[in-house]
């Protein structure tokens, strides 16, 4: 209920009293829900209802939809101890609220100490499938915060009742609390960090408020919901007994007079029974999956609330892993006992030495009374923990170093530890100058596990063929084997430099060096000797005068160039020789054993090696003449 802020008398503003808010609302009010469909609206998990009333004036309870509003949940249900229409902003009133000529109720006027008027009341039975009842509810009111501690305050109740309650119960406290949520017990003098300011203020003068001038943007911006002051989302929670029908009673009035409005907004499908909650402890804190024979831990199966009486989860147990052979056996349920907030199991994944990858556990617990009443986990096992290290089956050129890395373990060992700048971490360098397989250890907790690294160290494959041999003028083909490109040095006498197979034609002896590039990008060198020869040089006259003149008194053999002379031998027309020698510094004087041979023509023959040492033979005549 909302009063002029001066608070010397009560001026009542009338608003209309029944219809929707127009859409442009940003909380839209739709008061066309049937009590039965307002009660359904708040169905969670866990929960069934039935035998729905409403005790309510006309237009009093709604459903809501909050687009973009400062209430704190998106969606439910509002009573209203005036019209629920009036809830929609901006918060642009003095004061908002009507008397609507209705009577109070006795279970609310047991809340406070003023007599209650316009009381809406939604009441139904609500069965359990789980230890606890829970749902989330705002209360606003136009009273705040002028009548703060006065005699208007208003007041609502969320009553339970049923199986190991005594009497009539209400939720609606402050929490960890037994006081009641009213104008007069959270507001900004007491409590208030469950209190939210809707634009009005309050300046304290004893235990009172005095309310300031409302502003903008809480009169212009229709975020902001007509009440001046609200709550923030409360939680209603309470013990209840499995499988029991509970009664509740949900309501709200006005308390001192039937003038200004309060309300109270209760959150869609926020009305649960969850049953038990499922949790997995790992060894290894913080780590995602069990690892066979090192990362175990234990099941925990919890309560909302500690049980009143003996209550039996059954388990279900399925997934890919096998229970008792791939882990250590999961009972098919367990019992909490009156006391009891938890139970343990423990699970050890056991090692067997199969590469079966990630397997599951899915295990669901739910309340022997009911279906759908508890909760369910997936647990992973893995055959170790993912140790990974690359690079794989790398291939590099000789002096290449290449960087080794690891991850997944706290620590690492690299073994051999040839050519490796260290043995341990998770990065080490190789300079390796043949193909080595490096093997990393990690240590993670109490779990190792290894992988292989081969780091192959690509062989050199330049060949630039066979030395050859030519004369001068001559060529020859050259053919390189070995990569993808080509380069030859010296270029001169070459055809093309950049194949592989050029033409050489050098004019004098040369070493060729070939660099072979492969695909890898290695580069290798070979060498080829083209060896140049000139051909042989040897004159031989064709005519001498032994007439002991001085002049041409012998036939001597000459050479130009490196030849090796075996034989020289000179023979007659009846085939008979007359000279022979392997001495090119002595030649024929025309006779033989001190007698002159006849005039006339004979014939040699010369046999010698060339500079590759190859024989050769030089054939001819020559005229002796006097």
């Amino acid at each position: 209920m909302k009063h002029i802020y001066k608070g010397l008398f009560r001026v009542l503003i009338l608003t209309p009293l029944l219809g929707s808010i127009p859409a442009y609302s940003q909380i839209l009010i739709d008061d066309t829900y049937t009590p039965e469909e307002l009660a359904e609206s708040l169905i969670g998990t866990g929960v069934t209802i039935s035998d729905v009333t409403i005790d309510c004036h006309a237009g009093g309870f709604a459903f809501f939809n909050c687009v973009d509003c400062n209430v704190g949940m998106d969606s439910g249900i509002v009573l209203v101890s005036g019209p629920a229409s009036e809830v929609a902003g901006p918060n642009n009133a003095s004061g908002t609220g009507m008397s609507m000529g209705g009577g109070g109720d006795p279970d609310l006027e047991d809340l406070t100490t003023s007599t209650t008027f316009d009381a809406c009341i939604i009441e139904f039975d609500v069965l359990v499938n789980s230890d606890s009842l829970q749902f989330d509810y705002v209360f606003g009111s136009e009273e705040y915060t002028t009548y703060v501690n006065s005699s208007f305050n208003d007041v609502f109740g969320l009553f339970i009742s049923g199986p190991g309650i005594v009497g009539l119960q209400n939720l609606a406290l402050i929490p960890t609390t037994t006081i009641p949520v009213a104008i007069n017990n959270v507001n900004p003098l007491e409590y208030e960090e469950y209190y939210i300011d809707n634009g009005v203020g309050c300046t304290p003068f004893g235990m009172s408020c005095s309310e300031g001038f409302l502003t903008a943007p809480y009169t212009t911006d229709d975020y902001y919901i007509e009440w001046d002051g609200f709550t923030t989302v409360l939680t209603a929670r309470t013990a209840v007994t499995p499988c029991e029908t509970y009664h509740l009673k949900i309501g709200v009035s006005d308390a001192g007079d039937g003038i200004l409005d309060s309300g109270v907004f209760i959150k869609a499908g926020s009305l649960s029974s969850p049953g038990v909650t499922i949790s997995y402890d790992y060894d290894i804190t913080g780590y995602p999956e069990m690892i066979e024979g090192c990362n175990n831990g234990e099941l925990v199966l919890s309560l909302s609330f500690a049980a009143v009486d003996t209550i039996v989860v059954n388990l279900e147990v399925s997934g890919t892993a096998t229970n008792g052979l791939d882990y250590s056996s999961i009972p098919t349920f367990v019992t909490f006992y009156p006391g009891d907030t938890s139970v343990v199991i423990p699970i050890e994944a056991f090692t067997d030495a199969t590469a079966e990858g990630v397997e599951t556990i899915v295990i669901t617990g739910e309340l022997t009374c009911a279906i759908a009443s508890g909760d369910s986990i997936v647990l992973f096992i893995a055959d170790s923990y993912p140790l990974d290290a690359w690079p794989e089956d790398t291939l590099i050129c000789p002096g290449e170093s290449v960087t080794l890395q690891a991850s997944g373990a706290t620590t690492y060992l690299w073994t051999p530890d040839e050519f490796l700048d260290t043995t341990d971490g998770d990065m080490v360098t190789t300079t390796p100058e043949e193909t080595i397989t490096y093997t990393v250890t990690g240590y993670f907790y109490d779990c190792t596990d290894t992988r292989n690294l081969t780091i192959e160290v690509e062989e050199p494959s330049a060949d630039a063929g066979m030395d050859v041999t030519i004369y001068n003028g001559s060529d020859t083909q050259l053919e390189a084997t070995g990569g993808a490109t080509y380069v030859w040095s010296p270029a001169d006498g070459l055809s093309d430099p950049n194949i592989s197979d050029p033409i050489a034609s050098p004019e004098e002896s040369t070493t060729y060096v070939v660099a072979v590039t492969t695909d890898l990008g290695c580069t290798y060198f070979d060498s080829v000797n083209v060896v140049v020869l000139f051909e042989p040089q040897v004159y031989i006259p064709n005519a001498f005068t032994p007439n002991n003149d001085g002049v041409h008194d012998q036939l001597n053999v000459l050479i130009f160039n490196e030849v090796t002379p075996l034989d020289f031998s000179i023979y007659n027309r009846w085939g008979e020789k007359v000279f022979q020698t392997s001495n090119m510094s002595s030649g024929w004087d025309g006779s033989v054993n001190g007698v002159d041979q006849e005039i006339g023509t004979y014939m040699y023959i010369f046999v010698a090696l060339d500079e590759r040492g190859n024989e050769f033979t030089l054939t001819g005549t020559v005229t002796l003449l006097r």
